[in-house]
């Protein structure tokens, strides 16, 4: 058998230096890899992101202790059952009795406990994890990197879009039935194993003509389009407040009798109550209301910026 020389000594595989080690090249999956990941996010204080993960926090904390408090009750149990000899039935007319009967209620009373601490333990982590894979998924308005991160998200749905497109293409250039084709593709590298396995799976339980559906593409190109519309909010609301704060903290915009306000930072506690009870309204970043009903106090800070 051939033996390769050893990259410190020249000599062959047998002396005592350790092999090196080849790393493969990854293999994509032209149908899930990602195209590249999003910047990490800076959460900011009373952010959305901030409140969630705060909300996850507790849920996770509320989860410890309901387990806690279950496995308590369920070693309570077994520490009365275990002074009762197995199988020892209750006897009727023994000065026993009444002591047996107490026990038994309490062994039933304690696991229900630990039952019902055991199903609010359970309900708490569902709802913890449930909001970590929102956090995972969202981009929120108000993060640091918003439009960053729907940049990102667009690149790597516009590049899906593409495979998808491209392995639509090559199973219908393939010839035989849909395993042929699928095998087909994999050999030309279109696909790996584990992806062809997957979509024909989908595709035979649903019947469909293709791997990927004209509707898969639609929703794909729908997304791309209200991220690319975020975007454009985001950076028009961040205008805004660029413009606010060189105007000294506050701007106000309308036509006729209808206004938009936009603060440059979050305003004192009173001044939002007094949008509130104005009727004015928070959306985009600022507050809408009638020009009528604008605030003194809200005019008085335009007139001084």
């Amino acid at each position: 058998m051939d033996t390769k020389p050893c990259a410190q000594c020249g000599t062959d595989t047998t002396c005592s230096h350790p092999s090196p080690v080849v790393e493969a090249a990854p293999t994509e999956c032209v149908v899930t890899a990602p195209v590249g990941e999003s910047p990490p996010v800076e959460v900011a204080p009373g952010s959305r992101r901030a409140r969630l993960e705060a909300k996850m926090e507790r849920r996770t904390v509320w989860a410890g202790k309901a387990a806690a408090r279950s496995e308590s009750r369920f070693a309570r149990a077994r520490s009365i059952g275990a002074g009762i000899p197995f199988g020892q039935p209750i006897l009727v007319g023994h000065h026993s009795e009444g002591r047996s009967r107490a026990d038994a209620q309490r062994i039933h009373s304690n696991l229900a406990k630990a039952v019902e601490e055991s199903h609010l333990a359970e309900h708490h982590e569902q709802r913890a994890a449930g909001l970590a894979a929102q956090l995972k998924r969202s981009v929120f308005s108000d993060d640091t990197n918003a439009i960053d991160a729907l940049e990102a998200r667009i690149a790597q749905r516009e590049a899906q879009v593409e495979r998808r497109k491209a392995i639509n293409a090559a199973f219908k250039k393939a010839t035989g039935d849909a395993p042929a084709r699928f095998a087909a593709m994999v050999a030309a590298g279109h696909m790996t194993q584990e992806a062809a396995l997957s979509v024909a799976g989908t595709m035979a339980s649903m019947r469909y003509d293709r791997p990927f559906p004209s509707y898969s593409l639609t929703n794909l190109t729908a997304n791309i389009r209200r991220d690319r519309e975020r975007i454009a909010e985001l950076k028009l609301r961040q205008e805004r407040t660029e413009t606010a704060r060189a105007q000294g903290g506050v701007k106000l915009e309308g036509v006729g009798e209808y206004v938009r306000v936009t603060f440059a930072e979050k305003p004192a506690r009173e001044v939002l109550e007094a949008l509130r009870e104005a009727g004015f309204r928070w959306g985009g970043g600022s507050w809408v209301g009638e020009r009528a009903k604008l605030p003194a106090d809200i005019a008085e800070l335009v007139s001084l910026g």
